[in-house]
């Protein structure tokens, strides 16, 4: 009788991985890769290439398998994050004990006393277990104290729960759209992260404390174009917020200030704002018709030019007509802007109000109404008309504080109105990655624009 085969030998598949095991703490322990606690280091320094090659081997595996996650609870990325915020409280409380008037420099218990008194006596009490949330979710970790209870660490601050990333992440997000209770519920599914959309709010409050120092912040004595604007929160009203968003002489977009605008329009004292900081000359000022706006300006800057808002004309404009002449109407008045001189833009202005007959009378009496502050932008060339057509970032701004309004729903007091519009120019200004002129040939505009605003 034939004996049954031997069994297969069983496969082995990849069981649960402690992340932290595949650290080596070596690694982590020479001072040198963390540089100095009390100075300011670059991130790219604290990274050892033996260390990113061991975490690479180790992981590659498990992750493929999807035994290790990255973020999270029980992440890798959780498990580094922990050793390194360990190591560095470890070294900062290393210093802590060997300060001025210490006579223990190892941190040992006990000391000989002498001039230093009590302090001398210094040394290790234990440590404190704290939860820190963070932008790769929960970190667990241990923060040293010493007898005297002076140890106040750096790189976590006293009674802090949470790291500086997770409130750059929180705001972010909230910048791009997301409520509360969407951006609560991402972090919990991605992160691990548990806060409330109270805690959402108290950080994204925080922004009003910069936006403050911005707006108190001096500014460049030239601005080559200053686009002002009166924007709302939302599609469906609220509170308006007056905007400033100047171009420099180095082509780059800034945002100068905001400005609640409770009052109606100020564009007097938002001027006289911009002065105040340091702004002694605009070349041109790019604004709504009919605003007062161009009164304000020759009042603070006599020389500057101001130019209507051609995105807000179009927009006044096409409220006049139906919703099926729109698309017809807007190319348009974009042939007019886009004429090589005023008297070929008056022709065709002539001749669209003939095409367009009376039942478009509204759309044109808008246009030749704030003809004088359109005038002016047919000194420059095509580029610098390009720029000074006002639409680009400001239209973003507007599409983006409607996305956010969907989400997030409707302000009614002017403290979130400001709010929601800062953390729309701070997604606005970070969209744009690498900042860049805002033109391909911003030497040749920027000459234009000076010549033409001396005519």
């Amino acid at each position: 009788m034939r004996a049954d085969p031997d069994p297969p030998p069983p496969v082995e598949t990849p069981g649960p991985v402690n992340p932290a095991r595949l650290v080596d703490p070596a690694l982590l322990g020479d001072p040198a890769l963390l540089g100095d606690p009390a100075g300011l280091v670059d991130p790219a320094g604290l990274v050892d290439q033996r260390l990113v090659r061991q975490l690479a081997e180790a992981a590659a595996a498990q992750v493929g398998a999807g035994s290790v996650q990255l973020l999270g609870d029980g992440g890798l990325l959780q498990a580094l994050a922990k050793q390194l915020i360990e190591r560095a409280l470890e070294l900062e409380f290393q210093e802590h004990l060997r300060g001025p008037g210490t006579n223990n420099p190892t941190g040992a218990a006990g000391g000989s006393g002498g001039p230093a008194g009590h302090r001398g006596r210094n040394g290790p009490n234990g440590a404190r277990a704290r939860r820190l949330l963070t932008e790769i979710g929960p970190v667990e970790v241990r923060v040293p104290r010493d007898r005297e209870g002076s140890f106040a660490p750096r790189t976590v601050r006293p009674r802090a729960r949470r790291l500086p990333g997770l409130d750059r992440l929180v705001v972010s997000l909230t910048a791009r759209g997301l409520s509360s209770s969407e951006l609560v519920a991402h972090l919990a599914e991605v992160y691990g992260v548990e806060i409330s959309r109270e805690t959402v709010s108290v950080i994204t409050d925080q922004v009003l404390d910069e936006l403050d120092d911005r707006r108190g912040r001096p500014l460049d004595p030239v601005y080559p174009v200053v686009f002002v604007d009166s924007v709302r929160s939302g599609r469906s009203g609220g509170p308006l917020v007056h905007l400033a968003l100047g171009i420099s002489t180095d082509g780059l977009r800034e945002v100068l200030g905001l400005w609640p605008a409770a009052d109606g329009e100020q564009w007097p004292q938002v001027l006289a704002g911009l002065a105040e900081r340091g702004v002694r000359e605009v070349w041109v000022l790019v604004g709504a018709a009919g605003a007062g706006l161009a009164e304000a300006a020759a009042a603070r800057w006599p020389r500057t030019v101001v130019h209507t808002s051609v995105a807000h004309l179009l927009h006044a404009a096409l409220r006049h007509a139906p919703g099926e002449d729109w698309g017809g109407l807007a190319q348009v008045l974009h042939e007019i802007c886009t004429a090589p001189t005023e008297a070929a833009a008056l022709e065709r202005l002539g001749r669209a109000e003939r095409e367009w007959g009376p039942g478009h009378r509204e759309v044109f009496r808008v246009w030749r109404a704030a003809w004088p502050l359109l005038a002016p932008g047919f000194r420059f060339g095509p580029e610098a008309r390009r720029l000074l057509a006002g639409g680009g970032a400001l239209e973003r701004l507007h599409a983006r504080l409607r996305r956010i309004e969907q989400a997030a729903g409707r302000v009614r007091d002017e403290r979130a109105a400001l709010k929601r519009v800062y953390l729309a120019t701070l997604a606005l200004e970070s969209s744009a990655g690498v900042r860049r002129p805002w033109t391909g040939d911003w030497p040749a505009v920027r000459a234009e624009l000076r010549r033409g605003s001396r005519r």
